[in-house]
């Protein structure tokens, strides 16, 4: 499979690096409406830890391979413009974490893709009066053309009740947690950072 341009920052001319020990990256989710996170750009759940299969019909590699663009995506940086700026956790919001990655790895100047993963920390805001509106708007599963919406704890409400129903935040928090009780989780960026600060990949990106 042809990797594209974007793919290219996160890959490396050359045969895949076997990483002994644990590579730490940065990747956002999205938060599904039964608070599972889902890779942004395709569509499936992830679980902690992640084992990565290339799904290419014409391909038969393991996970990563330099001529393709399978593998476990993070950014070596947290403050990587590919990464949300603001995480507000809610149904539909993209929130910003740790990952850590062992095993085959293609590390490039943006970031590596890796054959296994597992998240580490989760970096969110609580929903307040004040970005409640906002989190709102900028959900793509409350405002759907049903009006309706099936909560995690398996309610179908109408989509104003969900303002009551976010009016009680810790609930989306609870479950969460029971999907990750590994994960850590921290109110803001910089003390997930100052926990999970980036670690000097140097050494393995191309000479």
């Amino acid at each position: 499979m042809t990797r594209s341009p974007f793919q290219d920052q996160f890959s490396a001319d050359r045969p895949s690096t076997f990483v002994a020990g644990t590579l730490r990256g940065y990747r956002q989710w999205e938060v599904t409406l039964d608070m599972r996170l889902k890779a942004v750009t395709q569509n499936h759940i992830w679980h902690s830890p992640m084992r990565a299969i290339c799904r290419h019909p014409q391909t038969d590699h393991t996970a990563p391979h330099a001529d393709c663009a399978c593998g476990i995506y993070a950014c070596h940086r947290p403050d990587d413009d590919q990464l949300a700026a603001d995480s507000v956790l809610h149904p539909g919001a993209v929130v910003t974490g740790v990952v850590e990655a062992w095993g085959r790895v293609e590390v490039g100047e943006r970031g590596f893709r890796a054959q296994h993963s597992k998240i580490v920390a989760l970096e969110y805001a609580m929903p307040t009066q004040a970005n409640l509106v906002r989190a709102l708007g900028e959900s793509r599963y409350i405002f759907d053309e049903r009006r309706r919406t099936e909560l995690p704890d398996g309610r179908v409400v109408k989509t104003v009740e969900l303002v009551l129903y976010l009016g009680s935040p810790r609930k989306w928090e609870n479950q969460l947690a029971r999907s990750y009780p590994s994960v850590e989780v921290f109110g803001d960026r910089s003390s997930m950072v100052k926990a999970y600060p980036p670690i000097d990949v140097s050494g393995l990106l191309p000479r």
